[in-house]
């Protein structure tokens, strides 16, 4: 007589056994993946941001993260994106105020960023970064008309033409961090979760008429007007650029003819980069590696904005 064969706990629970098995498989996975987004992409360990009534938000000082490729960013004692802190001496220093295209993003250290390489052969100089992803002119006025941060005697301010018209924008509802999520998928479901909640909406193009277009834009410069006469009645130095978007340097796109207008209407004179970008007669392909998408830089761009923010500097200063 044959012996029965001796049936296992698993084999007598097939169903359970395969619902385990996807589990710990579902487990192992989100767990390498998540390891993976951490180690390659930086993602768990965002740049932290604090709210602020005047200025909207900015990041917490003194922060040092490791983000996409081990870019590491890092963040000083003034929330400044600088690799040493800030002292109260202002002689020696130049402050970049803009958006995210002067913050420069994670995959682009700071000695990389356009607000660096302007100042590295200047003796004697040192500058900070004090761009903040998604700011628009009003941020900036808030920061220094309205709360009378001014840590440096000279300030440049560079802006693409939308950040004339978006306002005051406030952290929230935005895709930034004020605490360390728990891991990276975390991170990477909240900025789909933020991409797709866009989609709820229509473009402020579609719904307002030309006259409302005007008015928005012209409350920009007024603001911008206002950070310019604050500077200069106050003994600081200051100078204005606008950074082109990639089509307006291919040429497919003009510049802005309202924000044109009302540049002279308000005697404000800011540099358009794109007039100095057209004397170094680049070939399509050298214009797109200026560029990560199409606004912001790479790192060639930032070299070459370096460059020709770096010779105005020196002049204004006398160096």
């Amino acid at each position: 007589m044959k012996k029965k064969k001796e049936i296992n706990r698993f084999q007598r629970n097939p169903k359970k056994t395969l619902a385990a098995t996807i589990i710990l498989l579902l487990i192992l996975g989100l767990s390498l993946f998540n390891f993976i987004l951490s180690t390659f992409r930086g993602l768990g360990n965002p740049v932290l941001y604090y709210p602020y009534p005047l200025y909207g938000y900015r990041p917490f000082p003194n922060q040092e993260v490791t983000r996409t490729y081990g870019t590491v960013v890092k963040i000083n004692n003034l929330s400044l994106r600088a690799d040493g802190d800030w002292d109260n001496n202002i002689e020696n220093k130049v402050l970049f105020l803009g958006d995210s295209v002067t913050y420069g993003g994670s995959y682009i250290a700071n000695g990389k960023l356009f607000s660096c390489l302007a100042v590295e052969e200047i003796p004697g100089y040192e500058s900070g970064n004090a761009g903040v992803n998604g700011w628009g002119i009003e941020n900036i006025h808030g920061l220094i008309v309205n709360y009378k941060f001014l840590p440096a005697r000279l300030y440049v301010t560079t802006l693409i033409e939308d950040d004339l018209y978006r306002g005051m924008v406030r952290l929230t509802g935005l895709p930034y961090w004020s605490r360390k999520p728990y891991c990276a998928l975390q991170e990477l479901l909240y900025y789909f979760l933020h991409k797709e909640s866009q989609t709820r909406y229509v473009t402020w193009q579609s719904q307002a008429n030309s006259t409302d277009v005007v008015r928005a834009y012209e409350q920009g410069v007024r603001k911008l007007k206002e950070l310019d006469d604050f500077f200069k009645s106050n003994g600081y130095q200051h100078l204005i650029y606008i950074s082109p978007y990639l089509e307006q340097v291919l040429g497919l796109q003009e510049e802005d003819p309202i924000l044109l207008r009302l540049f002279h209407k308000y005697d404000l004179h800011p540099t358009y980069l794109l007039d100095r970008i057209k004397t170094q007669n680049l070939s399509p392909d050298d214009i797109r590696s200026l560029y990560h998408d199409f606004k912001h830089l790479s790192k060639n761009g930032h070299a070459l904005w370096g460059k020709m923010m770096g010779e105005d500097i020196s002049e204004l200063i006398g160096r």
